[in-house]
């Protein structure tokens, strides 16, 4: 077998978590960081592979280590970046706060480091302090971009708006040339900033130039040859004579739907009970179907009776047991995992958990798909950066969330499905919350209708939504970009003829 070097190896860890293969990336990045653990680069990558798989405490006492001994500053900024996302992920984000202030007075001309306290800030919904260190970077003359964009996401509902659009265009226009990714996130505030400001032809236009930056390839002959697949694989029929894991407690409760439905939302209500707890956006499931797959590299063509029962099992009890460790909590009865990709593996989560429920997040077509091209999701979301894209993606999902609601409904296979619409949850939150609670085996709690009061930061693109009360402003969003959407509708086809529900 050849060796593998210590470059190469980092460069193969860092694609597969890129991939989403978290546990193969931590294998490849444990040795590193076993051969290496004062390298800065490797602690900054082994750490944040942790943290993708919720283990925040182990990375957090890692990142602290290293950093004691970490002198040359732009690494400091890298590995304390991991220990503070870390620290808010384990609940801690004041002491990520002081970290990064204690910081900020090593290194006060660092504007990767004001960028950093001020993403902290946001987090945490302390906007106006993000602004007065933004104001503060500004009279130092380390204004950039992407302080920039920290200020102009602190000013969207203030009147300050005009000043957020004016800086960050004079910052793209003598920034010229500079790193993509930086160039992307400021020109996708400057949209927001625009569409706050009800000029939407040039919220439009930011929007499409920073998603052009993006360099992702959507390849819809190849979703549309999965999709077929996966309808020929997985039937009713074939669950047949199954005997599947037995259930257990605390009850898996997975949200999914399009990025961008409210998923955030429906776990944030869930979590707020007494009884319930919110795991986040693990991934974990979308990991393991691919791991027991029978040909990992073509999984979607194999069903049900394909999979080897003991490695359902087995990943049955991984998945309760990391899920019950990441709870710690003996009174929690729900555990809810929201990662809005697993209506890919609705059938694998019936084969593996039986006593599951799944909660289906739906949203009007129109709306959920600019949500995406609007909020600069990440790369693997290749469908998300072109408008015609986001509609031929969206009418692949609901090919695979129909079959599925039909498959999983057979009393062959019973795993029920909750089909929560946007449109109704914000129009009568209390109704909706009633029976999202019956649905999962909660009694009523009035805490889940207060949910943006707890004070649990959403580590997604949705966290400043969910800090807030329930509103409407978000529903029909779509009629004020007419005139810029034809590709989108072309793309979404016959799916925007179906009546929602409002």
């Amino acid at each position: 077998m050849p060796v593998v070097g210590t470059k190469e190896a980092f460069e193969q860890a860092r694609q597969l978590c890129e991939q989403g293969s978290y546990r193969a990336a931590c294998r490849i990045t444990s040795s590193l960081y076993n051969k290496s653990p004062h390298f800065p680069p490797i602690v900054a990558l082994h750490v944040g592979v942790l943290l993708r798989l919720q283990r925040s405490e182990e990375g957090v006492r890692i990142a602290g280590r290293s950093l004691r001994h970490i002198t040359h500053k732009p690494h400091r900024v890298a590995v304390l970046s991991t220990l503070s996302e870390g620290m808010t992920q384990s609940g801690n984000l004041e002491g990520a706060v002081v970290l990064m202030r204690d910081e900020i007075v090593r290194q006060p001309q660092s504007p990767a480091l004001v960028a950093g306290l001020g993403h902290l800030l946001l987090l945490g919904g302390l906007k106006e302090e993000a602004v007065r260190i933004s104001d503060e970077a500004e009279e130092r003359g380390i204004m950039c971009l992407q302080i920039a964009s920290i200020f102009g996401r602190a000013v969207l509902r203030t009147d300050r708006i005009e000043e957020g659009i004016g800086l960050i265009e004079g910052l793209l226009e003598s920034e010229k040339g500079g790193d993509d990714a930086v160039r992307g996130r400021a020109l996708n505030t400057l949209g927001h900033l625009f569409d706050r400001a009800k000029r939407y032809g040039e919220a439009m236009g930011a929007f499409t130039e920073s998603n052009s930056l993006v360099h992702s390839e959507y390849q819809d002959g190849k979703m549309s040859r999965q999709v077929q697949l996966l309808k020929e694989s997985w039937t009713a029929e074939r669950f047949e004579g199954i005997v599947r894991p037995p259930a257990g407690m605390p009850r898996p409760v997975f949200i999914l739907g399009m990025p961008r439905s409210g998923t955030t939302l429906t776990e944030q209500i869930l979590d707020a009970h007494p009884r319930g707890y919110g795991a986040g956006e693990l991934g974990l499931i979308a990991e393991l179907f691919h791991q027991i797959a029978p040909d990992p590299m073509n999984p979607y063509k194999f069903g049900p009776d394909d999979y080897d029962i003991k490695k359902v099992v087995e990943l049955s009890k991984i998945y309760r047991r990391e899920t019950m460790a990441m709870a710690d909590n003996p009174a929690v009865e729900v555990i809810t995992d929201k990662a809005p990709m697993n209506f890919w593996y609705m059938g694998l989560i019936a084969l593996a958990f039986p006593d599951a429920r799944i909660i289906h997040c739906r949203r009007e077509p129109r709306d959920n798909c600019l949500s995406c091209f609007f909020q600069a999701l990440n790369a693997g979301h290749s469908y998300s950066f072109d408008m015609g894209n986001c509609g031929r993606f969206y009418r692949s999902y609901r090919e695979i969330t129909d079959h599925y609601t039909g498959v999983l409904g057979d009393e062959r296979v019973g795993v029920p499905i909750f089909e929560n619409q946007y449109e109704e949850t914000v129009a009568d939150q209390e109704g909706k919350t009633r029976a999202l609670l019956d649905f999962v085996g909660l009694e009523f709690d009035e805490a889940c209708l207060n949910f943006h009061e707890s004070g649990r930061v959403a580590l997604t693109l949705s966290n400043d939504q969910v800090r807030q009360p329930m509103y409407t402003t978000s529903t029909k969003r779509y009629e004020r970009y007419a005139g810029h959407i034809d590709a989108l509708l072309e793309g979404l086809g016959d799916v925007i003829a179906e009546p929602v529900s409002e």
